[in-house]
């Protein structure tokens, strides 16, 4: 007996109680009904998904190609993220999957178009790779349009020639090393307040600072960054371990209030129109950062954006 066959049958039982109608009627009427219809019963089993393996092999292909570890963490994440939510094996993703859990991400309100951008740009990325590789037959997000970033909050940094202005207008070697590490790592305030000494690594000219929600991340600064940090440590005669120390004894960590305020009167010294604050130096990082072309997960992992 086929899944049509037994479907009219029960049918058939139910209304008979209830239906005014004789049974040869009401098989001719479900017949009718189904005719043309193939109807095959629903299967149970456990959809099983491969996608977080195909992530291990992407991942590990990226870090052939000379991808950096922070950026390898992000992509992973951003992936781990897509694969909970589309538990579904690589060759069975449509552009309709993909289409949906990024319509859903947009509905959680947790993702700012920019996180939003970055997400499609790993996916793409992603999915790729698969069909590159012929892991897939067809690339599902090759129909897909990739969000425009909305550079609205990024609007009030500075120019180039501004933040020169700003560097000019440094005197001290603190001054130098506060702005230049604020403007080229787009580390926030509260970040830089809690770093110690130790925490920096010279040599990869990087840190690993503490960002909101108390997760870490890993910021970049410049060589000219480093130059100004290794001066300003060695000219000190404290022995305190936070990065950046009062003038005076007993050498006390900087506080926020203390760098904003220096900041501000280098900004009032540059003679600028407008009001020069730490977060400013963190957008004018963003901003130039992305004015230069940098890959949209790398600016992410930089800005220290949540998922």
């Amino acid at each position: 007996m086929d899944n049509k066959e037994l479907i009219i049958i029960k049918i058939m039982a139910n209304l008979g109680e209830i239906a005014d109608i004789d049974s040869k009627s009401m098989r001719a009427i479900l017949d009718e009904a189904f005719n043309g219809y193939l109807v095959e019963k629903e299967s149970y089993d456990l959809v099983v998904s491969d996608l977080k393996e195909k992530i291990a092999y992407f991942l590990a292909a990226k870090k052939i190609d000379g991808v950096k570890l922070n950026t390898l963490y992000n992509y992973n994440l951003k992936l781990q993220h897509f694969a909970n939510r589309v538990v579904k094996p690589a060759s069975m993703i449509t552009t309709h999957d993909i289409r949906y859990y990024l319509a859903l991400l947009g509905q959680e309100k947790i993702l700012k178009e920019s996180t939003m951008a970055t997400n499609f740009s790993v996916l793409k990325s992603f999915f790729s790779w698969m069909a590159n590789e012929e892991i897939i037959d067809k690339d599902p997000m090759r129909k897909l349009k990739t969000p425009s970033l909305n550079k609205r909050d990024l609007r009030h940094a500075l120019t180039s020639e501004e933040l020169e202005k700003v560097r000019n207008a440094c005197k001290t070697i603190r001054e130098k090393s506060l702005v230049e590490f604020l403007s080229s790592s787009g580390c926030r305030l509260t970040e830089l307040q809690q770093l110690n000494i130790s925490d920096v690594d010279f040599n990869e000219r990087c840190v690993e600072v503490l960002g909101k929600g108390n997760k870490k991340r890993v910021v970049y600064f410049s060589p000219r960054a480093k130059l100004f940090i290794q001066e300003y440590i060695n000219s000190r005669k404290d022995k305190n371990p936070a990065l950046f120390v009062s003038y005076r004894a007993p050498y006390m960590r900087l506080g926020a209030r203390a760098i904003q305020l220096e900041i501000k009167r280098l900004g009032e010294a540059a003679k600028l129109n407008r009001k020069v604050h730490p977060h400013l130096l963190r957008h004018t990082f963003a901003t130039l950062a992305l004015n230069s072309g940098m890959d949209i997960t790398v600016f992410r992992a930089f800005w220290g954006m949540r998922v």
